[in-house]
């Protein structure tokens, strides 16, 4: 079965050299195993649409538990293993002869001479979090080795195995790596249910955007767009996972193709020029639409027809289909016919106020007391920005498209806050809700009076001061007490720039402590190190503007 990269020959996209060459190759079939012992049930499937990003896998069910064993999907060695609070968690990357990647994500533990060789580096960094390249010869691995054990680990929202098949990259395994869909290289994977379609939204360009609803026919009165809201369901699976395929045809005509089969996770943030945006945000349903954005281009999204606008002609009347797919084959569609109506003149979209931004070239917006930087590609297509700077507060937003921008723009913004020392103010966005304020600190430099972060967001931002340290208190030890649990578990906390770094020392040694951002719980496993009688445990805890606290217990075992 060959790699199904979907070309109009309307679009004329060209491809770079990595696509071109993924798409000549065939897929190895039955070359990987499932990498878990139960049948493949889907949580999440390949390419599901999320705020600022595309699921680049599958996510597997284990029942609502941790601790399945993880099999190699085929033979090849130990590339990588990465742990993070967030993220993905505890991380292991398998390289393949064939030149693919397998990766596995939010373990709960390594196997045998794995683990052994992960827990060598926690202690020799002394960290907790660690990325780590192996060479070849260090760890090799069989096809059906139990290599780790599945968990919940970084920002997981529950237990479940992350499996990922990459081919390419650069030498972190991530940069310029594509990543595939691991169905399509014939895992077993039982699916006999159609999509759903959920919803059509029309778009008009000089207008408010309506639902379709249950109506087969609707009046529109100019250019329009589509938004389409579909789900795939299979069995053991949940109910509304991502589909693989969206066609649109107007009059029996492709109109526009969207496929999922295969993306770069370098564009993977391109996923937010995709749907209506502020619509998803809200009702968390991903509206894909027709309509295409310059900025947001690639082989990996094919269109047609142009923009993916409909100018059709007044007076006149056309049936739109829709035709969703999964990536067993199984079908959704519906039909709509669309009346232009008679003499209609629709006002063009508004071209917004503002600062005029070319998305491909670099801007620049400098004052006394703040500056705006942008690099080219932060946006997805031309617009205005509205920049609006008072004392220390500086209001960004652009009014054309609302859409986060793609990658992250320099704001820095010049002033002191009364007794409070330059590196302590971090820079914040500001957000207000329900009558609520809510401050999100950014990881803050300080230069020439400026205090600048790289924010990857509009809205309003001031600068803020963090002078309060960390806030560490034991969950089920006390000081000076026995202790029923030989696994110690504290709560850590900060009130803005967030906790940096942390340290646990058990009798003056360093003792390896890992940290679950979820709860904000540092756990330590004291089996093997606790001594018999009186025990010191020492954490030290540093945020982002370097505020320590540093407690000590004296607990007895």
């Amino acid at each position: 079965m060959k790699h199904r990269l979907i070309l109009l020959a309307c679009v004329g996209l060209i491809l770079n050299s990595q696509i071109a060459i993924l798409n000549s190759q065939e897929l190895p079939q039955g070359y990987f195993r499932n990498p878990m012992n139960i049948d493949i049930g889907l949580s999440a499937t390949f390419a599901e649409i999320r705020t600022n990003h595309f699921h680049a896998g599958l996510d597997i069910r284990t029942g609502g538990t941790e601790g399945h064993p993880v099999f190699a999907a085929a033979d090849g060695y130990v590339a990588k293993v990465s742990i993070s609070p967030w993220g993905g968690g505890k991380i292991l990357y398998i390289k393949h002869p064939n030149s693919y990647t397998s990766v596995y994500m939010h373990l709960s533990s390594y196997e045998g001479t794995i683990g052994r060789a992960v827990l060598k580096e926690q202690y020799a960094k002394q960290s907790y979090s660690i990325s780590k390249l192996f060479a070849p010869n260090e760890l090799p691995v069989k096809k059906g080795q139990i290599v780790a054990r599945s968990g919940n680990s970084g920002s997981s929202g529950g237990p479940h195995l992350h499996f990922e098949l990459r081919q390419g990259g650069a030498s972190d395994l991530h940069t310029h790596a594509v990543t595939i869909n691991p169905l399509l290289f014939g895992l077993p994977y039982k699916d006999n249910i159609n999509p759903t379609i959920r919803g059509i939204r029309i778009y008009p360009t000089g207008g408010t955007a309506f639902d379709v609803g249950a109506n087969n026919t609707v009046d529109v009165d100019g250019p329009f767009y589509l938004g389409i809201y579909a789900t795939d369901a299979a069995e053991g699976s949940t109910a509304k996972n991502g589909p693989d395929r969206v066609e649109v045809l107007l009059d029996g005509t492709p109109f526009f193709e969207y496929a999922t089969e295969r993306f770069p996770l370098d564009s993977s943030r391109m996923v937010n020029a995709l749907v209506d945006f502020p619509y998803f945000v809200t009702t968390r349903q991903p509206y894909l639409l027709t309509r295409t954005l310059p900025g947001a281009k690639g082989p990996w999204i094919p269109t047609c027809l142009g923009d993916g606008v409909f100018r059709l002609n007044p007076g006149s009347v056309h049936r739109i289909g829709i035709r969703v797919t999964d990536i067993r084959g199984n079908v959704a569609e519906r039909v709509v016919t669309v009346n232009v109506r008679e003499g209609a003149t629709p006002l063009e979209k508004a071209s917004g106020s503002g600062e005029a931004v070319r998305y491909s070239l670099p801007f620049e917006h400098i004052s006394d007391s703040y500056f705006v930087k942008l690099s080219a590609y932060t946006l997805y297509a031309d617009d205005r920005l509205v920049i609006d700077g008072k004392g220390q507060t500086v209001c960004i937003n652009p009014t054309i498209n609302d859409i986060p921008p793609h990658q992250a723009y320099s704001l820095g913004i010049r002033g002191t806050l009364p007794g409070v020392p330059e590196e302590k103010t971090v820079v914040v966005r500001v957000t207000r809700k329900s009558g609520s304020v809510r401050h999100t600190a950014y990881k803050t430099t300080h230069a020439n009076g400026f205090h600048t972060a790289q924010v990857r967001d509009w809205g309003e931002f001031t600068l803020a001061a963090d002078t309060t340290a960390p806030t560490v208190r034991p969950v089920n030890f006390s000081d000076r007490k026995p202790l029923k649990t030989t696994v110690l578990k504290l709560k850590v906390g900060d009130n803005l720039a967030g906790v940096e770094t942390y340290r646990c020392y058990l009798n003056g040694k360093w003792i390896l402590a890992e940290y679950d951002g979820k709860t904000a719980t540092l756990v330590i496993d004291g089996r093997g190190k606790l001594q018999a009688g009186a025990n010191r445990l020492r954490v030290e805890v540093t945020d982002g503007t370097g505020n320590t606290t540093d407690l000590t217990w004296r607990i007895t075992k």
